[in-house]
């Protein structure tokens, strides 16, 4: 469902190109309910823009990929790292934050 105040946006379908392009397409009417819903019943990506001047430019435009349900593998589990470079990031985090604790400290007193 795309969500927007009516009269303010509209939605167009389009395809890759004109996505690319945030051209309107030649043939189709925009969506302008406010409150558009659309089925994604076939597999695929879907293109979809805001069709009001500069709108789609300045980023109101989103690409769905519809995929046919079928449950994707779980992913790896990826086992922390022990090595030293973990370590010294944490120490130097540690001495900035001493360091911070000692300039406010000579403001302090």
């Amino acid at each position: 469902v795309f969500n927007y105040a009516q009269g303010s946006h509209n939605v167009f379908k389009v395809n890759g190109t004109d996505f690319l392009q945030c051209s309107k397409p030649l043939v189709g009417a925009p969506l302008t309910t406010g409150s558009d819903e659309i089925p994604l019943k076939t597999t695929g990506r879907k293109w979809y823009i805001c069709g009001v001047s500069g709108h789609c430019a300045s980023g109101q435009k989103l690409v769905i990929t519809v995929s046919d349900g079928s449950a994707a593998p779980a992913p790896t589990p990826v086992s922390p790292s022990t090595g030293a470079a973990s370590g010294s990031i944490i120490n130097a985090g540690a001495a900035a934050v001493m360091v911070v604790v000692g300039v406010l400290g000579m403001f302090m007193f």
